[in-house]
């Protein structure tokens, strides 16, 4: 009897030895593949503080397990993304039974990880939440390539745009200053045209326009194929001075005050012709928009922020509305105020010539008050 026990004894123990040892063989095989994988997998407590992080999410991010375990979670979260991931960890504790997913971007040394992670509460042996198992992994390339899908359809909805400004000038200026011509031609061959030199006036003006507006395509062309921009710095106190000065009897003449003040030393980095050509059109544009109430005061200011070099344009004209124009007053042949002399190309020829610098212009205005117009020049292009 006793032979028998203990053989019995011994291979119960023998097969419970073999259980645990295919046990520990599971678990390193498992810990193998979690530690070894393409994916980033951490837990969390309740509180959001870090109780696990595997080998690859620290490779990924350049950090320590053992500076992370216990420490907030939103640490290694940017800050804009907080409030996301904070909402997908309500949502998990509302609905425990679903995974919940999130895309979060996480600081890395060379700029931003975009990651995308699954969320699910993992409970304990009496059912309930215990901590939260978070599985992500890398999406920084499909990201990247989104922004640029989204570039190009922004390039192309701008093209759009202007291949709609041509076709205007085309199927209305071009066309009504040739059907005029051709109207005038076909009466110039009719033997009662008494007042032929009045017929030929108007073949004069007609003509003089139409060579107008073809000038006024060209220049635009010019300005929008140009691929390679020269760039170069100058002084942007001495080459305000130059402009303000070429322009100086018109200043006078519609007395008009200047004021800018800017650092002698500050410089522009942008392109010299463009920039006198812009200055100007906002200068002259200014002036033809004067109240006939006061004097025209003109303040030119200067700021410099981290991308851009900002200088702005503010006058006590007339003002515009721009709420009611906001998708029409940059187009070309707009106009709003019924200037004889307005050919509604300045605002467009600006805007088209600081973009082309990768820069932008903004406008503010109260009608009958005044308007500020800002030019935003990039710091490196």
């Amino acid at each position: 009897m006793i032979s028998i026990f203990m053989s019995e004894k011994r291979d119960l123990t023998d097969s419970t030895k073999g259980i645990y040892d295919q046990i520990a063989k599971d678990n390193d095989y498992y810990r193998s593949i979690i530690e070894n994988n393409s994916f980033y997998i951490i837990k969390t407590d309740l509180n959001g503080n870090y109780t696990y992080m595997n080998p690859f999410f620290c490779k990924m991010l350049s950090i320590r397990e053992e500076d992370y375990l216990g420490k907030e979670s939103l640490s290694l979260i940017m800050p804009v993304d907080h409030e996301v991931c904070k909402e997908t960890v309500i949502k998990c504790f509302e609905d425990p039974e679903k995974s919940h997913w999130v895309i979060l971007r996480k600081p890395v040394p060379n700029g931003v990880l975009s990651t995308q992670w699954e969320f699910k509460v993992l409970m304990d042996d009496e059912g309930q939440p215990a901590e939260i198992l978070c599985i992500g992994h890398d999406i920084t390339p499909l990201i990247i390539k989104q922004e640029e899908l989204q570039s190009l359809v922004e390039v192309t909805a701008e093209q759009n745009k202007r291949l709609v400004n041509f076709t205007y000038i085309i199927s209305h200026n071009i066309r009504s200053h040739v059907a005029n011509i051709i109207g005038i031609i076909d009466l110039g061959n009719e033997e009662d045209i008494e007042n032929s030199k009045e017929m030929w006036s108007i073949l004069q003006e007609t003509a003089g326009n139409l060579d107008e507006t073809l000038h006024n395509l060209n220049s635009i062309i010019a300005i929008q194929s140009q691929t390679n921009l020269p760039l170069s710095y100058f002084n942007i106190q001495h080459e305000i001075n130059r402009i303000v000065k070429s322009i100086q009897i018109l200043v006078t003449e519609a007395n008009t005050t200047i004021h800018y003040d800017f650092d002698k030393k500050a410089q522009l980095y942008t392109n010299p012709a463009y920039f006198e050509s812009i200055i100007l059109n906002l200068l002259t544009n200014a002036l033809k928009y004067k109240s006939p109430d006061r004097p025209l005061s003109i303040d030119i200011g200067w700021d410099e922020q981290e991308k851009y070099t900002v200088l702005s344009f503010k006058d006590n004209g007339i003002g515009i509305d721009v709420e009611r124009y906001k998708d029409e007053l940059f187009g070309m042949y707009k106009i709003f105020h019924g200037n004889k002399n307005a050919r509604g190309l300045g605002l467009y020829i600006i805007k088209t010539q600081i973009e082309a610098m990768r820069g932008r212009i903004e406008v503010e205005s109260e009608v009958g008050e005044n308007t500020t117009f800002k030019l935003f020049f990039l710091n490196n292009p």
